[in-house]
């Protein structure tokens, strides 16, 4: 079904730049890496409650986040083995691997994409059709095939739009100005932060009008799975314990954000957070959570494989090896299933 992986164990040292975005290395521990997919924000949280509780550090990781990059592929750095493990949208992910880069999926995070065009409510966008001759952000790493079910359904096609590529960060603020009539992102994320800041929006989720594919998720590279099976584990291991101790501790969780992104704002990060919690009940995830699937992995290939170089072998896309393996998968759905119920 899926190429055989192994997992890595990450300690964080964190490496994005902020004050307080570094702490003090384990002794003897393994140096590790991730590159998450944004600059730090609620969806992240996890990642940092797991290294700020000591669940990576009792892993013997000693783990670095660190931001995208601006200028590079960020799968590129996973790729090259010069970072460990990465945390990607799903498009960004299946474009490496379709332009040859030897990286692999090991456990799903967000179930379902939320992307989606949201606007400024003034702009009367609140259907596709309304998106014709528009001027919409976007993230060069992104995949323009993530809007073809929204545009056709509205009876438009790519050339009725205009895509402004952007700086990530900077698509709120030219919308806020003015400067372009919507922007491409999460619903739960830059549409809540207008929302937060006094701008009423539209939102135009993808996932309603038919594109069904995973959000995000964590990956490795095939020399990783190859030669050092047992720090992804550890890597693993440690970061569903982060996750379930965040789903009691969502305000705590988001603090350790703030600590490296203080000009995110705690009670706003911690309801965007509180809202990707919700996702994570899904049938998809009933037994463990992160569990990938050939049927969902090719529905993304046959939605967005126009715009890919090659389409990827399935197989060769992600492993549930780590995730079949590990207690802690089982364990945190159980807990989101005490919690929901």
């Amino acid at each position: 079904m899926s190429m055989k992986s192994h997992i890595v164990a990450a300690t964080i040292t964190l490496a994005v730049g902020a004050p307080g975005f570094y702490a003090t290395a384990a002794h003897a521990a393994d140096d590790v890496t991730i590159r998450i997919n944004f600059t730090p924000w609620g969806m992240h949280a996890p990642i940092f409650a797991a290294k700020s509780q000591g669940f990576y550090e009792e892993e013997d990781i000693n783990l670095s986040i660190v931001p995208p990059s601006q200028g590079q592929q960020n799968e590129v750095f996973i790729a090259r083995g010069e970072e460990q493990f990465g945390l990607s949208n799903s498009d960004s992910f299946l474009k490496a691997r379709a332009n040859g880069l030897p990286v692999v999926a090991i456990m799903a995070d967000q179930p379902s994409s939320p992307a989606g065009i949201i606007s400024l409510k003034e702009s009367g966008i609140d259907s596709p059709e309304k998106l014709e001759g528009k001027k919409i952000t976007w993230i060069q790493s992104n995949i323009e095939g993530m809007l073809n079910p929204l545009l056709e359904s509205g009876g438009l096609e790519r050339s009725d739009i205009e895509l402004m590529n952007v700086t990530r960060g900077a698509e709120v603020q030219l919308l806020a100005a003015g400067q372009v009539d919507a922007l491409y992102g999460f619903t739960y994320g830059q549409a809540l932060t207008l929302e937060e800041n006094g701008y009423e929006v539209n939102v135009l989720a993808l996932k309603d009008y038919g594109l069904d594919i995973y959000g995000t998720v964590f990956y490795t590279s095939e020399t990783v799975l190859e030669n050092d099976p047992e720090l992804v584990e550890r890597f693993l291991r440690a970061t569903l314990k982060g996750y379930e101790w965040t789903l009691a501790n969502q305000q705590e969780a988001v603090s350790y954000v703030i600590e490296v992104s203080p000009d995110r704002n705690l009670e706003l990060e911690t309801r965007k957070l509180g809202i990707i919690y919700d996702t994570y009940a899904t049938p998809e995830f009933g037994e463990r959570f992160g569990l990938m699937s050939d049927a969902k992995w090719t529905e993304s290939i046959d939605i967005l494989g126009g715009d890919l170089p090659t389409k990827p072998e399935v197989g060769d896309l992600y492993t549930n090896e780590f995730v079949e393996k590990l207690q802690e998968s089982a364990d945190f759905t159980k807990a989101l299933s005490s919690t929901s119920n």
